[in-house]
């Protein structure tokens, strides 16, 4: 935080705090400059704010529950996967069109983006057209697809409309290394994200942190349709490269989502999603030490 020193008067510094936009004084004692409890909780919240506004929290793609359960209903959890992979490429003012650096995205470049054969990319992208989720346009002579604003948008909200905030950064970086499998089951979770403890819920919008509903990794699996051994693999792969994490106590499991793939509140800086964050820091920190892999994982 930068400070304009005025004066300095019997010792006194005056100051211009930009964090509180006002004048202040400082008397310091014994060597030191001595602060109120209250001065510090300002501007260590200040400090948090200018965090969250530099991780480029504006960068993310607004999922909405309803639409993204109803593609569950119809899609294989491969082709809800493929969705998961190529939602990260969509831009802001953009419609929907997906784009690979400057380029519109054909099928070559969703066969990239998610890891596949040109020939599988055509056939569940014509799977994707026919339930509404992509939409298809002309680029010249090159068929171009963009994302039914009705399932995702960027830079704008449907409104009354339920959605979770699906942030770029680590998305588009780190799904790259998941299966279409897990990333379809990361997709599948969306809509069961609580909204301000992050926890996987039946209820997500319960309000009162008592009556949380948890999901077990078989209720997952019921609700949308798979087998629990495709959840429990899925899991382990999301768990390992840091989208969930998977605590244990008195003999019962809860999962909860990294902040940093998915939220839901219009903040990210306040103190239990920091605390959140931290934890997952420090697991990764700890996988690195213990040289974990996927196999070494107890589930």
């Amino acid at each position: 935080m930068r400070r304009r020193y005025l004066r300095m008067n019997n010792d006194a510094y005056v100051y211009y705090d930009e964090a509180l936009g006002q004048y202040r004084e400082s008397f310091p004692v014994d060597g030191y400059v001595h602060e109120s409890v209250e001065e510090r909780e300002r501007k260590r919240q200040y400090a948090q704010r200018e965090d969250a506004r530099k991780r480029n929290t504006r960068h993310y793609v607004t999922s909405y529950h309803e639409s993204v359960r109803s593609l569950t209903d119809v899609l294989e959890i491969n082709e809800l996967g493929a969705v998961m992979k190529i939602i990260p490429y969509m831009r802001r003012d953009k419609n929907g069109d997906l784009y690979d650096g400057p380029k519109r995205m054909g099928i070559a470049e969703i066969a990239r983006a998610v890891g596949k054969s040109q020939r599988w990319a055509e056939s569940v992208v014509k799977t994707l057209i026919s339930v509404g989720v992509l939409t298809e346009s002309r680029d010249g002579r090159r068929k171009v697809f963009g994302v039914n604003p009705e399932y995702h948008t960027m830079g704008e909200t449907i409104a009354g409309a339920r959605y979770t905030k699906v942030y770029q950064t680590k998305t588009k970086s780190d799904v790259r290394n998941l299966s279409v499998q897990a990333a379809g089951l990361l997709y599948c979770m969306i809509p069961f994200i609580h909204y301000e403890r992050l926890y996987l819920v039946h209820n997500p919008d319960e309000r009162d942190g008592d009556l949380l509903q948890h999901m077990r990794q078989a209720d997952l699996a019921r609700e949308i349709g798979v087998e629990e051994q495709t959840v429990t693999r899925g899991m382990k792969e999301l768990s390992r490269h840091g989208f969930v994490m998977r605590s244990e106590a008195f003999g019962a499991i809860v999962i909860k989502m990294n902040p940093d793939v998915m939220y839901r509140k219009k903040f990210d800086d306040d103190d239990y999603t920091q605390s959140v964050r931290y934890e997952f820091e420090q697991n990764a920190k700890a996988a690195d030490a213990f040289g974990i892999t996927d196999e070494s994982l107890p589930f």
